[in-house]
């Protein structure tokens, strides 16, 4: 496949930052043909009828914080979902990796393939990139810090991306936005999205989107594409594995 020559160019220069999504996760565990729930079945699972964050949001209503942590966990831990190549791709060749996914997927890839890395949550500052240690940045925090987790309305409220406008503006200054394992169609990537935009105060410069999973609408193609999003339709691995060629291919 071809990629957009700016991803190719901006990762050969070491300016490009990667923003991973949950459908990465569904990726490894399909190809272990392990379940793995998507979004709409996340929400379905926990009660709702919406969306995965309203869902929990009544669901801790109903049982309490740590309950419903509990089920949220039971659902997307991805604990059984071995390192997978795709990850391994990604801690390969980037020093700064974000990510909405709420696993230790990318934790757990970094330690068998023997990288040092750290790991940050939602609300600490970015630092700079650092050649020998992967920055892994959890957008939604991690069941390894249940503190950290993000998964509510409130939860969002009472941690705004946008308090680390100064950070997220020199990023996305310096480098262009590479975002994969998402669908455009889901929440999940509407708020990650917005998170950013939000921080960088506009409309996001210099943005791509893999799609993952198949095709999408044309009304979402439009409405992101009006937006000013350029995207292709690539799920992670494959994605990862073409930029990789070509970004050797010299």
């Amino acid at each position: 496949m071809n990629l957009p020559v700016e991803v190719v160019e901006a990762t050969r220069n070491q300016k490009c930052s990667v923003i991973i999504g949950s459908r990465a996760t569904l990726e490894a565990a399909l190809e272990q043909d392990r379940r793995y729930p998507d979004e709409r079945s996340i929400a379905k699972s926990l009660g709702g009828k919406i969306s995965p964050r309203e869902a929990c949001a009544a669901l801790e209503a109903k049982v309490g914080r740590e309950a419903m942590v509990r089920q949220v966990q039971a659902l997307i831990s991805a604990a059984d979902v071995p390192p997978f190549a795709a990850h391994k791709l990604a801690l390969s060749r980037f020093s700064r990796l974000f990510t909405s996914a709420v696993d230790d997927l990318l934790e757990r890839t970094a330690q068998e393939m023997g990288v040092a890395y750290e790991v940050r949550y939602r609300g600490d500052p970015i630092p700079e990139p650092d050649p020998n240690k992967r920055l892994i940045y959890k957008l939604r925090g991690g069941f390894e810090r249940p503190e950290t987790l993000v998964l509510t309305e409130a939860d969002f409220k009472a941690r705004p991306f946008g308090e680390l406008a100064k950070d997220v503006r020199k990023l996305l200054r310096r480098d262009i936005a590479f975002f994969l394992g998402y669908r455009p169609d889901e929440q999940e990537f509407d708020h990650i999205f917005e998170d950013f935009s939000d921080a960088f105060g506009g409309e996001l410069p210099r943005c791509h989107l893999a799609v993952a999973q198949g095709k999408i609408s044309d009304y979402h193609w439009q409405k992101w594409v009006w937006r000013g999003l350029l995207l292709f339709t690539a799920d992670p691995l494959e994605a990862l594995t073409s930029l990789e060629e070509q970004v050797n291919a010299r």
